[in-house]
């Protein structure tokens, strides 16, 4: 997993940059598919607004995080993860917040990084372990990467 200082990454006034560094920890820490998931859910809360679908700039590093534990948390961490990349497809960028760094926009990074860790994307697609609960998910996101980045993705 990468390594990254929350605090140096902009967002609006309601991004706890130390909310995010605390589920990473709680995430590299957790025993229990059930702790990984609740560290998960908080790193998504803390690196957008889930309640009008905008993207904070933190999201960018955040997509690798959640690719990180659809490879290495099989089970409901790993459904977590694809849910939330899933919900995110579309999303717009916070207003005044499109940017991620370098004139990279959200979408783009996320795109990026999920398109360099297609491959695994694909074996975990194919990976029928814990009864393959997972594996539409992970279809579905291949499919999106291939259509692209839409606002009116349903």
């Amino acid at each position: 997993m990468e390594r990254v200082d929350w605090s140096r990454i902009p967002g609006p006034r309601w991004y706890f940059p130390e909310t995010a560094q605390a589920a990473i920890e709680a995430l590299t820490r957790s025993v229990s598919a059930e702790q990984a998931v609740r560290a998960l859910a908080d790193l998504r809360h803390a690196v957008t607004n889930d309640h009008a679908g905008t993207l904070y700039p933190a999201a960018v590093p955040a997509t690798s995080v959640f690719l990180w534990a659809i490879d290495e948390r099989p089970g409901s961490p790993r459904q977590e993860a694809i849910d939330t990349l899933l919900d995110w497809w579309g999303w717009f960028p916070e207003p005044d917040f499109e940017i991620y760094e370098d004139s990279v926009g959200l979408a783009e990074g996320i795109m990026s990084r999920v398109r360099d860790a297609a491959e695994m994307l694909r074996r975990v697609a194919d990976d029928p372990s814990g009864g393959g609960g997972h594996r539409p998910g992970a279809k579905l996101l291949l499919a999106r990467l291939d259509e692209g980045w839409s606002e009116t993705v349903d």
